[in-house]
């Protein structure tokens, strides 16, 4: 395995049957059977081959306490000047990293009621939100996530009809001072493909991933959706509009807002990738489940076209 800073990093994916007895025993889990497998055969084969929304269905069924670091690539944490978290819910802010340059993320992360936006820069990469950035990841035995990266911001534009007080349209389009360096855990979602644009959203299975409030791995959970008069006569309190869907999720984990929500795009008998269908914009406990409300992006497509480069659609 290579070395990095004295420890051997998961992003060279050598090691596998070495690092899995290791890595059950610090987290106490044996939830990766085949995790490293899919990592040392399949980096080579599809990983490296993929633009956007990586998907592996060994991956995809392992709903464990954490997400595997190679899974859901496009999470970004959002940096806030000194002391802005603390007018923020849960002090923190997601977003999703859609090109090189671009991340979208909702508009009320930045801007609250005096029309200021207060970001500072984005973290891509990271699965421990404890961990400093540019730092790697390790565990007790010495075994290494890739550091995280840290991007400035170079703009932020903020949809044109966001209201702060209904939170209807809270979507920005964030631009980063410098490409992201795209590497198994940093890659783009996908867009939404045409053919998709118009499908319902209700009565469909989807997937969250990001940081959680409560603890530091990032993690993955289905989402299934309803209606929004259901989620509404559930918990009135929810944020939802005509441009947002809703569900419970499979597991009752507090997300930070703008936790990206994904579905699966199939040709033939095969998915093929993950792409955007929206950010968590509110979540509400309900009889102890969660509740989760996200803004559609199929609402918002040509803002984002005008204000991003280099999207990438998968037809």
């Amino acid at each position: 395995m290579a070395s990095t800073m004295g420890c051997s990093c998961l992003s060279s994916f050598h090691g596998s049957v070495d690092f899995e007895s290791r890595f059950r025993m610090h987290w106490g889990t044996a939830l990766i059977t085949l995790l490293l497998a899919t990592w040392t055969g399949v980096r080579s084969a599809k990983l490296e081959d993929t633009e956007c929304g990586y998907f592996n269905e060994d991956q995809l069924l392992k709903q464990a306490n954490f997400a595997i670091p190679t899974e859901h690539q496009w999470v970004a944490r959002i940096v806030f000047k000194k002391g802005f978290e603390g007018k923020i819910r849960d002090d923190g802010c997601l977003g999703v990293l859609i090109s090189k340059r671009n991340v979208l993320a909702p508009a009320h992360c930045f801007v609250q009621y005096n029309g200021e936006a207060e970001a500072f820069s984005v973290h891509l990469g990271v699965y421990n939100k404890s961990s400093p950035v540019s730092q790697p990841t390790c565990d007790r035995d010495g075994f290494c996530v890739v550091p995280a990266q840290e991007i400035k911001l170079a703009e932020i534009a903020v949809h044109p009809e966001y209201d702060p007080l209904t939170l209807k349209n809270s979507l920005a389009v964030l631009t980063l001072q410098r490409d992201a360096k795209l590497n198994p855990n940093v890659m783009p979602a996908c867009m939404p493909p045409p053919q998709l644009v118009n499908e319902t959203l209700v009565g469909q299975t989807f997937i969250v991933a990001g940081l959680r409030v409560k603890e530091d791995l990032k993690l993955k959970t289905w989402v299934n959706t309803l209606s929004r008069g259901f989620c509404q006569s559930k918990v009135s309190s929810i944020v939802t509009s005509s441009s947002t869907v809703c569900g419970y999720q499979a597991k009752p984990e507090g997300y930070y807002i703008g936790a990206p929500l994904v579905g699966m795009q199939v040709k033939g008998d095969v998915t093929q990738n993950f792409y955007l269908v929206g950010l968590m914009i509110d979540w509400r406990w309900e009889n102890n489940r969660i509740l989760s409300s996200f803004l559609a992006i199929r609402h918002y497509l040509d803002f984002i076209y005008q204000n991003a480069n280099s999207l990438i659609v998968r037809s």
